[in-house]
Order: structure tokens, then C-alpha cells, then sequence
């Protein structure tokens, strides 16, 4: 048995039909953005933050493709959170870029003008993944996620 993409969707079936589909996608990449979650909250990192935003953006996606299968009121309330999410992310690590770009473009130019504040940087970023700590304790422990898997459960 070839192995899988961790993109790759497991037990769908060609035959069958969109709904059905979605739903086993959904579940699917939504177990994963909780596996993600889990592991940010445990040890807050790059890597860990890296992968989240990735497990936010395969579910944002695939709602976005699957908006016609669903209730629209409930799906979008969900949807809109998980966007939340991706923007908060997309800030803290657009923190940790800049300051990388900035790390390097010093030391290529090998400036000894440095007129940037990197502790601000810093404290602007702490101050993000606090945030987005908390935002994200919220999204697990939501009654918007927990409606959103009941609307999903490709069980029924």
C-alpha cells in the first residue's frame, strides 16, 4: 500500500456523493487542526504555530468549497471563526519573519545602525500568542465547534 500525503484524504469513496464526501473531508481536516491546537498549546513554537496555520487554512478551504452542502447560517458562523484564526496566526508569524528579515538584512549589510526596537517586536509577539493562545482554548472548548461537528458527522 503506497503511502499517504498528510494532505491526502482518507476513506473517501468514488462513488460516493458530494455531501458525503464533505463530510468525510471535514472531519477529516478539522481532527487535524485539533491535533495542531493541541500541540501549540502544549509547547508553544514556530514549528507548532507553522503547523496550525496550515490545519486552518486546509479547513478554511475546504469549507469554502463545500458551502452548498451544508446549513449556510450555521456553517458560516463557523467558518468566520476559523478565519479569526488564520488571520491571528498569520500576525504572530508575521512577527517572527519580520524579525528574521531584519536579523539577516542587518548582518548581510553588517549595519551598526540598528534603529529598530527588536524588544518591541518581541513584546508585540508575546502579546499576540497570548492572544492567540487564548483564542484558540476558546475555539476548541466552542459551542460553534462542537455544532460544526454535529453538522459534519458523516455518520448520519
Amino acid at each position: 500500500m503506497p503511502k499517504t500525503k498528510n494532505w491526502e484524504i482518507n476513506k473517501l469513496s468514488p462513488k460516493g456523493d458530494l455531501t458525503s464526501s464533505a463530510k468525510v473531508i471535514l472531519c477529516q481536516r478539522l481532527d487535524s487542526l485539533l491535533v495542531s491546537i493541541s500541540s501549540y498549546l502544549l509547547e508553544i513554537n514556530e514549528e507548532n504555530l507553522h503547523q496550525v496555520r496550515i490545519a486552518l487554512r486546509r479547513v478554511r478551504y475546504s469549507m469554502e468549497l463545500f458551502i452548498k452542502c451544508f446549513n449556510r447560517k450555521k456553517y458560516l458562523s463557523f467558518y468566520k471563526n476559523v478565519s479569526s484564526l488564520q488571520d491571528l496566526s498569520g500576525s504572530v508569524r508575521d512577527l517572527d519573519i519580520l524579525k528574521q528579515n531584519l536579523n539577516n538584512f542587518y548582518s548581510d549589510h553588517k549595519s551598526k545602525n540598528k534603529d529598530i526596537d527588536f524588544d518591541r517586536i518581541g513584546e508585540k509577539k508575546n502579546l499576540l500568542e497570548s492572544n492567540l493562545k487564548l483564542e484558540l482554548m476558546k475555539f476548541v472548548h466552542s459551542k460553534e465547534l462542537k455544532e460544526f461537528k454535529k453538522l459534519i458527522n458523516h455518520h448520519s
